[in-house]
């Protein structure tokens, strides 16, 4: 059975489709979907309107899609998924977009969703390429390329140390990474305020990185964990002026640490395409930090009227 906006209480492991992440970023016009069986939510999809006519799952967030357990099969899927179509059909919605996790997330679920959606006539949008690392026993060190062994031997002879950060830290965090991305041309997508808001929420989702040299943060990042199994890199960036040291690279590796700590097995390091074009250094720069890429899709379909 399909509830709407009913909150149906839901053990729920993928921080994007918590209701509490929805009602964070809901505008008006947005649906939290779930499927009940035997007094059971067993999924669940959030879609909210980004522009007159069409929808997006999620508004905000890396993906979004369904969030399903283990024992729902690929009929169950198929029929929640109608029903949710048929749904916003009769509210006059025109097109509906679902930005789907990169498939080294959870390869089986990604492919059927995938499968299930273009059995039901949506097509590919768009295609960029995620970039990730699977976290094992050895060291980030032996991940690298011959150049990032470099830099980061170089980084820890000239005694900068990465570390965990205090939630406090956030302000000083951004800055750095705004700092960055400003340099490059890239805005930030959030404003302080609303990662601060994010903290609050998920305390235990939002981990913060930072890197010293002597007392001057020199880089910094802001990750979330998406699921138990995978830490996203949301933010990163370090200071121009520490460039030629790439203290990015001592900040991956403690990160990195921190994944086998928390027995997390996949550090996610984002796309290196935007708008399904790639970026030629972003791709040398990851893989050379050991990052493997997985595919991303964005599916839609024009919903009859």
């Amino acid at each position: 059975m399909l509830s709407v906006n009913q909150f149906v209480s839901q053990p729920q492991d993928m921080l994007f489709n918590t209701e509490a992440f929805f009602r964070l970023h809901a505008p008006d016009n947005a649906c939290f979907f779930q499927w009940v069986l035997k007094g059971r939510a067993v999924m669940c999809l959030h879609a909210s309107e980004v522009n007159p006519g069409c929808w997006r799952s999620p508004r905000r967030g890396t993906y979004g899609g369904v969030s399903f357990f283990a024992d729902v099969s690929v009929q169950e899927l198929e029929a929640f998924l109608v029903e949710v179509l048929e749904y916003l059909q009769r509210q006059g919605v025109e097109r509906l977009e679902i930005l789907l996790p990169p498939m080294a997330h959870a390869a089986e679920r990604a492919a059927e969703q995938f499968f299930v959606l273009r059995s039901l006539g949506f097509t590919e949008s768009l295609c960029d390429a995620n970039y990730a690392i699977d976290v094992d026993t050895r060291p980030l060190l032996e991940h690298l390329n011959y150049a990032n062994r470099k830099r980061l031997n170089k980084c820890q002879r000239e005694g900068f140390a990465a570390r965990m950060a205090e939630p406090t830290e956030l302000p000083a965090i951004y800055q750095v990474i705004a700092r960055n991305r400003l340099g490059k041309g890239y805005p930030m997508t959030m404003t302080l305020a609303q990662l601060t808001q994010m903290q609050v929420l998920f305390p235990e989702q939002v981990q913060l990185f930072a890197c010293h040299a002597a007392q001057q943060m020199v880089a910094s990042a802001v990750c979330l964990r998406v699921s138990p199994d995978v830490l996203y890199v949301f933010y990163w960036g370090d200071e121009a002026a520490f460039s030629q040291f790439s203290p990015i690279t001592l900040l991956a590796s403690a990160i990195y640490e921190y994944c086998q700590q928390q027995a997390i097995a996949l550090l996610d390091i984002g796309t290196a395409s935007a708008d399904g074009q790639a970026n030629h250094g972003l791709i040398r720069f990851k893989r050379g930090l050991g990052c493997e890429a997985s595919l991303k899709f964005r599916l839609e379909k024009t919903l009859e009227s």
